[in-house]
């Protein structure tokens, strides 16, 4: 058996490949770590790692406009955050930038925020409790009920 150590990287296929740069720097925060113009990638990173996104263009921008999403590839690709407070955090900070949130919910183990990038990839941002794995051991009878954030509070001398 091999023994992975994680998830290094995702490589989307994007219509838009600016807009899509835009959408992980400015919202979700990576860096990019390397542009690669002869093949046409960008690669982006979270804080500490070689690079965890790759960003390619489509051959065909058109035919990927007529696919319907669901039916292949990646269904989706989540990114950890490390407290309830970052979730909620993120939850306000993906409002604020105009993007549309699909759904929230707490799956027991984990709590997720579900939303599109430019091209419209399923992207989740979760926080996986501290007793996430015995939660799964116990089987975790996984609820799905909607997560609510209520209104961000204001910062002090706002």
């Amino acid at each position: 058996m091999i023994r992975l150590d994680g998830i290094g990287h995702v490589l989307l296929r994007v219509i838009d490949v600016e807009a899509a740069r835009k959408f992980y720097t400015t919202i979700l925060g990576l860096q990019v770590v390397e542009e690669d113009p002869e093949h046409g990638g960008i690669f982006m990173a979270l804080e500490g790692t070689g690079h965890t996104v790759d960003l390619f263009p489509v051959k065909d921008p058109e035919a990927v406009r007529r696919q319907t999403p669901g039916e292949r590839g990646v269904a989706h690709v989540a990114f950890k955050v490390s407290s309830d407070a970052a979730l909620e955090d993120a939850y306000y900070t993906l409002q604020e930038h105009g993007v549309e949130i699909t759904r929230t919910i707490d799956h027991v183990s984990q709590k997720s925020i579900y939303f599109r990038d430019p091209d419209g990839n399923l992207l989740e941002i979760y926080y996986e409790l501290p007793n996430a794995e015995e939660l799964f051991r116990q089987g975790r009878h996984d609820r799905d009920e909607p997560l609510t954030f209520g209104a961000r509070p204001s910062a002090p001398g706002a």
